[in-house]
């Protein structure tokens, strides 16, 4: 049974997990979190431990999972982050560990990462300008994220990709400025759109800016040309400017959503498999630890709830509202 791959209702194979390590965050941005005020920054009794954590890769591998990634909250706020890469660095198998980080503890930790096993990080930037930055992350410093920016690629974890959040209104005059980065830096600038995670529906018609406006402007400073390839098997579609050392990538779950070819799964920091992110449904894997074959039964009951793809809307709009998750974009792992 476990030689048999994870293959969905929709006949879509799963070879993606996403994991979330924690629910607290240093930060607080105003898109992820509940409210100001709301960031947790203690440990919780719920999060799964270590050994948790490679019980549920050892039987993703075994059902054809190859790609894990580490998200959060901030996934750089557990103590134990090492361990849990070496632990899943350790499973034959695996074809590339990856994390989530808004880089503000990366400068200290990036090497101690690498030399556990991560191969990769994608960090959270949403704006260039202190003043900005500060005030969509509710405090953050941006000169802390550009530090662990340039120590991530000093210590080999590349390609370096930036995660933008489209957010019309707040940081859509800075698409260019974000888009010039790739000239001279070898650097993935990844395009985001704002999505209304938590019941965030009234923020998120106020702020949504769907990835056609990147791509306007992108070709306003030079000739934009795709580039076809793996990279990450994810939802990017990636462009590079004439002359660009980088890339840019777009995302566009809601303008142009790719459930079609949706190849992941995601579970929360405690314990639950969320199936597909637009729905509420989820299935707790915390009473099958410690029992190989009933975990895998729980991947296998996940994976029967997601959502089918020809009942999704294309319209941007009817997308937002078709979200039905309660859990905010920080409890999810995004």
């Amino acid at each position: 049974m476990t030689g048999e791959g994870l293959v969905d209702t929709y006949n879509r194979v799963i070879n993606y997990l996403r994991l979330s390590v924690t629910d607290r965050c240093n930060l607080n941005c105003f898109y992820c979190g509940a409210a100001p005020g709301q960031c947790v920054a203690e440990p919780s009794r719920q999060e799964l431990t270590v050994e948790d954590y490679r019980q549920v890769c050892e039987v993703a591998v075994a059902l054809g999972i190859d790609r894990i990634r580490l998200t959060g909250g901030e996934p750089l706020l557990r103590t134990d982050i090492v361990q849990i890469i070496d632990a899943i660095a350790g499973i034959n198998g695996i074809k590339d560990i990856s994390l989530t980080t808004n880089g503000m503890l990366l400068e200290e930790m990036a090497s101690a990462l690498a030399a556990a096993g991560l191969k990769r990080v994608n960090i959270s930037l949403d704006s260039l300008s202190e003043e900005n930055f500060r005030q969509i992350t509710r405090g953050g410093r941006l000169a802390g994220t550009l530090k662990g920016i340039e120590r991530a690629l000093r210590a080999g974890l590349v390609p370096v990709k930036l995660n933008v959040v489209l957010l019309k209104g707040i940081n859509d005059h800075e698409i260019e400025q974000f888009i010039r980065l790739t000239f001279n830096q070898d650097l993935h600038v990844r395009f985001i759109e704002y999505m209304p995670a938590g019941g965030q529906q009234e923020k998120w018609a106020e702020h949504f800016l769907a990835i056609t406006r990147v791509m306007e402007i992108a070709c306003s400073v030079a000739p934009l040309q795709k580039v076809e390839g793996e990279h990450g098997v994810g939802p990017a579609q990636y462009y590079t400017l004439k002359g660009a050392v980088g890339k840019i990538g777009l995302i566009s779950p809601l303008s142009r959503h790719f459930c079609a070819c949706c190849n992941r799964l995601r579970v929360t920091a405690d314990g639950k498999f969320k199936p597909c992110l637009f729905l509420e449904d989820e299935v707790d894997l915390r009473p099958a630890l410690g029992n190989r074959e009933k975990l895998i039964e729980k991947f296998r009951e996940a994976v029967t709830l997601r959502a089918d793809p020809q009942r999704v809307a294309c319209d941007a709009g009817e997308r937002g509202g078709q979200f039905q998750g309660k859990r905010f974009m920080s409890q999810i792992g995004g």
